[in-house]
């Protein structure tokens, strides 16, 4: 599998999001982007996963994304959905359900019209969820789960899918730290173990050091920088896309990043 993005140039009404960016997501990767509020964060997943547009202030200038050398607009919007996969930072379980027939939403690609969830459906759909740590909840109402929870729900739909690309939009928002490590703890393992890619919008750098091996920094002007995470991820990149000055900290087993002030 490839994943690629060649020359794009993309900006929202007249903020450029990137100019000419050029990159390349390999099987095994997990890849953290990294910006400011406003940066264009989520529009470049939602523009990676070819979203339909639905402002007229939005617009991809130029470039292309290929998904094995094709364009994801030449795509059937249901094959797409077989290879890649988006956990969107806010989602709303507008309809009552249990955990578990949530969770088999992530089958949906593979189920033909008319089609029942099957039981091999079924299992996937369990073992994710006691991958993320909910399988005592699978008779549990949507509507009864924590913010938290709610999150968990969230991966568990995206492991039931299975994709080969991930991408995944704050996936750690709305859980506690213990939470967040074994969140991102389970993501690489699974990227490495199966040969699939994580690209993950994520705002704490310490988090992104520790278990992104690629990094992507979006900067308020189109510019960008990419590459592997230890030349990245450096004090001087950081204050530069914060505007705050950032103290990086080493000793022999940590690297930790540090605001200084606002």
């Amino acid at each position: 599998m490839s994943l690629k993005i060649k020359n794009l140039s993309l900006s929202i009404a007249d903020k450029a999001v990137c100019t000419q960016l050029d990159i390349s997501f390999n099987p095994g990767e997990f890849w953290g982007i990294m910006g400011v509020n406003g940066a264009g964060k989520t529009t470049l997943l939602q523009t990676i996963i070819g979203l339909p547009n639905h402002s007229t202030q939005l617009n991809s200038d130029s470039g292309k994304i290929t998904l094995n050398e094709l364009n994801i607009y030449d795509y059937k919007r249901l094959e797409l959905a077989k290879n890649i996969g988006l956990m969107l930072q806010e989602y709303e379980y507008n309809f009552p359900s249990t955990v578990l027939e949530a969770t088999l939403i992530g089958r949906h690609p593979f189920i033909n019209n008319w089609q029942w969830e099957n039981k091999n459906d079924k299992t996937l759909a369990n073992k994710a969820l006691d991958a993320v740590g909910m399988a005592s909840f699978s008779e549990r109402s949507v509507n009864t789960l924590s913010g938290g929870e709610k999150r968990r729900l969230n991966l568990a739909t995206l492991l039931t899918q299975n994709p080969d690309y991930y991408l995944l939009d704050e996936p750690v928002n709305h859980l506690d730290l213990k939470a967040q490590l074994e969140i991102l703890s389970l993501l690489k393992n699974i990227f490495k173990q199966k040969k699939q890619c994580g690209i993950m919008v994520i705002h704490d750098p310490n988090l992104a050091y520790r278990y992104c091996d690629h990094m992507l920094l979006l900067y308020d002007n189109g510019q960008w920088i990419s590459g592997k995470t230890q030349d990245i991820l450096t004090q001087d990149n950081l204050s530069r896309l914060y505007h705050c000055p950032i103290h990086q900290l080493n000793d022999e087993q940590h690297t930790l990043f540090v605001p200084l002030h606002a």
